[in-house]
């Protein structure tokens, strides 16, 4: 038997695969904004997963033949893999959406004075209601001065965004704003909001979450897998070989790095065309602090990648390229739209690195398919090692303070 004849070995139907394939993605991407709901959908959401696992587990038809120990065991172990990858939305402190600091929207008009040049301006287009700046300042203030320090004249948001967001070393404060309002010029005081911290990777015990995550959704799969009359090697997992896929993870490695330099010159071009340089950098500094500041040593963190990143290419190659597959009939498409999936699952990371990382994960999913011909293993290895020496590398910015200079430029919006 062929090795993709192997991987589609008692493949679902078209209509279960796309169940079975839904499932596993909103497993993946849901947990994580599961805590920015309040209490009742939540509960919702919680629901209708179970229901939507259980309709495709079907433990009810074992109960009926008499295997009820079987049925009995299927929906306890789909209630711990339910209950492992949504537990950091109820258990993690994830769900606490920090305000605005100071909750304004803004944009930059130029101005011509009576006989003096153009000048740039930073002018209010949206106060958010409830959030510090309602009440004080107005749709249509030019902000002249901050503290009583003018703005800079040559880009005078990004200063602005950088002065709120270091005002009061990140707590609570206030702010005395200059400003033009209908052609006059006052001074407006601002109770300025604690600075809110986007990056996944600050939430206390998030690498602990994101294993335990990864240890549900592999559980899920599983169970799906059993279900469906498969096992390892639908996943690309066999035992044969193991010490050659060791070996041959290197060159994969390799070949991760060279297909990531590659795609970062045109995404970096692309993000000065569009001017999104700044906020792509704010969005990856902050990973990068967070990653660094959750105090892992190499080898601790090198350990939970084997889990996290095999989970990874366990879900979006192993099981999600053959799922693609049934559906879509050939193997480059199923390649690209899970790599595409992928992809997004990096959001936080900024709009540029959802691309790059798509590029990366259609990388593996390339070799996974027609280089390694559906062996996991190599794959799986290369990508832990990869975040690895990342994470490393991060380390030794931090070390060498070229890290603390780089977040310390960072200017996220007000």
């Amino acid at each position: 038997m062929s090795n993709d004849a192997q991987l589609l070995q008692n493949a679902p139907s078209r209509r279960r695969a796309l169940s079975e394939a839904a499932l596993v993605l909103v497993t993946v991407f849901v947990p994580g904004s599961l805590a920015l709901l309040d209490l009742a959908p939540r509960l919702a959401v919680l629901c209708l997963l179970a229901v939507w696992g259980l309709a495709l587990l079907r433990p009810w038809v074992d109960w009926r033949a008499g295997q009820r120990l079987r049925a009995v065991g299927a929906v306890l172990l789909f209630g711990l893999a339910l209950g492992a990858s949504t537990a950091s939305g109820w258990l993690g402190g994830e769900g606490v959406v920090p305000p605005p600091r100071l909750g304004v929207r803004h944009t930059s008009v130029s101005v011509a004075g009576d006989g003096q040049a153009t000048r740039k301006m930073v002018e209010l287009t949206r106060v958010v209601p409830g959030a510090p700046a309602d009440g004080r300042l107005e749709v249509g203030d030019r902000i002249l001065a901050m503290e009583g320090q003018p703005l800079s004249a040559s880009d005078p948001e990004e200063e602005f965004q950088e002065r709120i967001r270091t005002a009061g070393g990140g707590a609570s404060t206030e702010m005395r704003f200059t400003v033009e309002r209908k052609g006059e010029t006052r001074e407006v005081t601002v109770p300025v909001g604690p600075a809110p911290n986007a990056s996944p990777f600050k939430k206390p015990g998030s690498m602990l979450w994101l294993c335990l995550r990864a240890l549900g959704v592999c559980l899920l799969v599983g169970l799906l897998l059993w279900r469906d009359g498969q096992g390892p090697a639908q996943l690309g997992l066999v035992r044969e070989g193991l010490g050659r896929e060791l070996l041959i993870s290197v060159p994969v490695l390799v070949g991760a790095y060279a297909a990531n330099i590659a795609v970062s010159i045109p995404i970096a071009l692309i993000g000065i065309f569009l001017k999104l340089t700044d906020k792509e950098m704010v969005a990856r500094k902050e990973v990068a602090t967070g990653l660094v500041e959750m105090g892992l040593s190499v080898p601790v963190f090198a350990a939970a990648m084997v889990l996290v990143a095999g989970f990874e290419e366990l879900a979006f190659r192993g099981f999600l390229v053959p799922r693609l597959k049934v559906l879509l009939g050939n193997w480059p498409a199923a390649v690209v739209l899970s790599a595409v999936l992928f992809g997004l699952g990096h959001f936080y990371e900024g709009t540029l690195a959802v691309a790059q990382t798509a590029v990366l994960g259609a990388y593996f999913g390339f070799v996974f398919v027609f280089v390694r011909r559906f062996r996991l293993p190599s794959v799986m290895l290369a990508h832990a090692a990869f975040n690895t020496i990342n994470f490393t590398l991060m380390i030794w910015l931090q070390r060498s303070g070229l890290l603390e200079k780089l977040a310390g430029q960072r200017p996220p919006a007000p």
